[in-house]
């Protein structure tokens, strides 16, 4: 039983963390799809329908995770978004994304590219 406790502090604490805002920066599109990193810390939004379990969105979470050029990845569940960060000058395909995506069981609305104001 301890470790489902502590299974359930470790996702309370991944949860509390994905509150901390995000902050935008810009990104390049080129002509094949793919997202080429300017910064360190490229982010790209993923706008999810159906993520509301902890346990089905650590998968979500596990298969962007596995594309190369992705750096890290948060969930906002309550939100439905998946805030993935590339690795500076990685780029990434809108078709891997979505792919991962519905390879997790979920559906991908849109994917956003912030810009810097």
């Amino acid at each position: 039983m301890a470790v489902g406790r502590q299974t359930v502090l470790v996702w309370i604490l991944a949860l509390a963390l994905g509150i901390v805002p995000v902050f935008a920066v810009s990104a390049q599109r080129s002509p094949d799809g793919t997202v080429a990193s300017e910064t360190p810390r490229q982010k790209i939004i993923i706008r999810v329908d159906g993520a509301s379990c902890p346990f089905c969105a650590f998968g979500l979470e596990k298969r962007i995770g596995r594309l190369d050029g992705v750096a890290d990845v948060q969930l906002e569940m309550k939100e439905g978004k998946v805030i993935v960060t590339l690795e500076k000058g990685a780029t990434v395909s809108e078709a891997a994304l979505r792919q991962a995506v519905d390879e997790a069981g979920f559906t991908a609305r849109a994917i956003l590219y912030p810009k810097t104001k």
